[in-house]
C-alpha cells in the first residue's frame, strides 16, 4: 500500500504556541491540526512540528533567522508545508503594515525556497483595539489575502475567529486575555486550518503530495 509523509512546520509567535493563561499553560493548534489530518487523510502519516516564539516581531526580530535554521541549508527536516502567522506584535510596536510586509516577503520565500508549499494565516484581532488600530490590522490581512505567488495560500483565522463581532458567551468560551486563545479556541484555530488544507486535497489532490513510500 502506498503511504504519503507529510512533514508540517507550524512557524510564528505566541498563538503558534499555543500561549494561554499568561503563559501557565500552551495548546498549539498543531494539536488539533494533525488529529484532524490523520482522521480525513489516513493513508498519509504526518509530522507537524511547531515552532512558536511569543513576542517575536518579523522586523527587528528572529523570523528571518529562525525559518532561516528551520528550512534553510541542510534542514534537519525537509517540509511539505510551512504555516506561517506574523505581524500581530510588530504592529503592536505601531509598525506599519507596508514595513512589516517586506521583511515578511523575506520569510516567506525562505520557506518557499526550500521545496515547501506556505499556508499564510491572517492575524485575529484584540480586545479594546482602536479603530486606528483596526484599521491599520484590517490592512495588513489584506496584504497577506491578496499576495499571489506560485505554491502560495491562505487561510482566514481573522473571519473565523472575531474578537468583537463574536456572541458573548461564545467569546469566553474561545477567547483567553483578549489577545490569545483557551484551548477550545486553539482547537477551533485548528480546524479552520485542516478545512482549508483538506479542501485544497480535494480541489488540487497533487499539492498535498509529500514524499510517497512503499
Amino acid at each position: 500500500m502506498t503511504r504519503t509523509d507529510m512533514h508540517v512546520l507550524c512557524f510564528g509567535a505566541s498563538i503558534t504556541a499555543g500561549w494561554s493563561s499568561y503563559g501557565c499553560h500552551y495548546y498549539p493548534y498543531a494539536t488539533r491540526l494533525s488529529a484532524r489530518l490523520a482522521d480525513s487523510l489516513p493513508t498519509s502519516h504526518f509530522s507537524i512540528s511547531v515552532d512558536g516564539l511569543p513576542g517575536d516581531t518579523v522586523l527587528h526580530g528572529k523570523y528571518i533567522p529562525r525559518i532561516t535554521k528551520a528550512v534553510g541549508n541542510n534542514p534537519r527536516v525537509h517540509y511539505d508545508w510551512v504555516i506561517i502567522q506574523a505581524g500581530g506584535n510588530d504592529l503592536g510596536w505601531n509598525r506599519t503594515p507596508e514595513q512589516i510586509f517586506q521583511a515578511l516577503k523575506r520569510v516567506w520565500s525562505i520557506a518557499l525556497l526550500s521545496g515547501a508549499k506556505v499556508l499564510a494565516l491572517t492575524v485575529t484581532e484584540h480586545a479594546g483595539a482602536s479603530a486606528k488600530n483596526m484599521a491599520r490590522l484590517k490592512a495588513w490581512n489584506e496584504l497577506i489575502s491578496s499576495h499571489q505567488e506560485d505554491g502560495f495560500f491562505t487561510a482566514d483565522i481573522a473571519k473565523a475567529i472575531p474578537y468583537t463581532e463574536m456572541p458573548e458567551e461564545e467569546r469566553k468560551e474561545i477567547w483567553d486575555d483578549g489577545v490569545h486563545l483557551t484551548k477550545v479556541g486553539y482547537e477551533r484555530m485548528g480546524d479552520v486550518i485542516a478545512d482549508r488544507l483538506i479542501e485544497m486535497t480535494k480541489t488540487l489532490p497533487r499539492m498535498l503530495q509529500g514524499r510517497m513510500k512503499l
